[in-house]
């Protein structure tokens, strides 16, 4: 018993290994994703060819929640900061020749953003196509001649243009769809409900005093990383500069990386430059403090947070049930009901689905431990989405749903004799009983 109790604490042991390992693997390889929701869509280095349906089953209707594509940063008060330290910087003689170098770099990255902050990008445009595309392609059967689409967005330009580009993308894979689309606040208890909770202090800048649980644990270990490789190529002596970071060069650091990470989402992005000043190491601290972040912030239902902070969901949830029990029972006039809004609700919906590839409750003690089962560049980059697609069968009674994350098959804690298809029913009634859970 001894001998098979250290057997299986040496397996644990490796399995932990590999897991982590395979994460770095995944950033070292596509470094683009290690800013994680400022990354451009990185589903397709992860597609996994999806599973067939069972015998005589047939897709018949689709409703889908995305994030709008890839876009220019959202807002100035992002971008200046860095851009104005590094300014600062060189007037005091603080910069190295490479740090003169990131300044003016970074004054083509504030130019290149200059009164399109938050607009989609060509990129994001063609990501949309691209996803539409596929989902076409896939559930052909879907999109019959005549058939109806009808899509919402945020009233955000960047929502509304991705809708714009599904559709168009939709038509020409079969022009005679009736595409039906609409960026009204009178939709946005379907596609962005309330945002007061982004009011909520938890949710705002970086959390060095904050009480939170997550927060402290965050920087406890941050405290313990090092940049001291990227620090020394920028800055001669970067101690005058931390005034507005708190006195945390990690957090400074951080964040230019973040904003030159975002680059990508206009086309270009000098990795020659960050290469030559960030190492591996750093990159991959910067992921797994975005990963932790962005996961105890928006993504898990664990108690520590709490679970009221996922009623922004319940209205988008309700549409997607209501509008798919309207097309099982022939009410519903379109074949695809799309929703076009932001990485909080993706997040949100995928915590309602509590998914066994993305749990939403899990130990959040270790930054680093936490990449083992939870990655957030699978999950919420730009144009990040989940699909719900139905099958019905001319022999069973039974109406089955797969759902995507990011055009891969999900599976749910739920029983099922064809994983990943599920009997509509008892999808319905989890995710009843799991909207219920986070109401209470």
């Amino acid at each position: 018993m001894r001998r098979l109790l250290s057997i299986l604490v040496a397996l644990l042991f490796v399995l932990t290994a590999v897991a982590q390992t395979s994460v770095r693997k995944d950033i070292d390889e596509h470094p683009e994703l290690a800013v994680t929701s400022l990354s451009p869509y990185g589903a397709p280095y992860f597609f996994k060819p999806i599973a067939e349906a069972p015998k005589g089953y047939k897709p018949f209707y689709i409703t889908h929640y995305g994030r709008h594509g890839s876009r220019h940063e959202a807002h100035k008060k992002n971008v200046m900061p860095v851009v104005d330290l590094f300014d600062r910087a060189d007037n005091m003689g603080l910069l190295t020749t490479k740090g003169k170098e990131m300044k003016a770099y970074l004054h083509k990255m504030a130019d290149a953003h200059e009164n399109r902050y938050g607009e989609l990008t060509r990129l994001g445009f063609e990501q949309h196509k691209g996803i539409a595309r596929r989902m076409y392609n896939r559930f052909t059967p879907v999109f019959y001649r005549g058939a109806i689409v009808e899509s919402r967005s945020s009233i955000y330009g960047r929502c509304a243009l991705s809708m714009a580009a599904f559709n168009e993308s939709l038509k020409e894979c079969e022009p005679m769809l009736e595409t039906r689309m609409s960026a009204s606040d009178a939709d946005k208890d379907r596609v962005r409900p309330s945002m007061a909770f982004l009011k909520d202090p938890r949710y705002q800048g970086v959390y060095i005093d904050s009480e939170e649980y997550w927060a402290k644990q965050l920087n406890k270990w941050l405290e313990k990383q090092d940049f001291s490789h990227s620090i020394n190529s920028l800055f001669t002596n970067i101690e005058p500069m931390l005034g507005n970071y708190n006195g945390s060069s990690a957090y400074l650091m951080i964040d230019l990386y973040k904003r030159l990470g975002a680059m990508q989402n206009l086309g270009w992005y000098d990795r020659t430059l960050v290469d030559s000043i960030f190492s591996a190491d750093e990159r991959y601290i910067v992921y797994l403090y975005e990963n932790y972040r962005w996961y105890c912030r928006y993504a898990t239902t664990s108690v520590e947070n709490g679970y009221k902070r996922f009623d922004r969901i319940k209205g988008v949830v309700n549409d997607i049930i209501s509008h798919a029990n309207e097309a099982i029972e022939g009410k519903n006039s379109a074949v695809a009901n799309l929703r076009f809004g932001h990485d909080y609700y993706i997040l949100a919906l995928l915590a309602i689905l509590n998914c066994n590839e993305h749990p939403s409750d899990l130990d959040i003690s270790d930054v680093e431990k936490l990449t083992e089962k939870w990655n957030a560049y699978k999950v919420v980059t730009m144009a990040s989405n989940v699909q719900f697609v139905f099958y019905r069968s001319k022999k069973e009674a039974d109406i089955l749903v797969r759902i995507l994350e990011n055009e891969n098959d999900i599976t749910l804690p739920i029983g099922s004799a064809t994983a990943p298809f599920y009997k509509w029913s008892d999808v319905c009634d989890y995710l009843q009983k799991r909207v219920s859970l986070i109401s209470e």
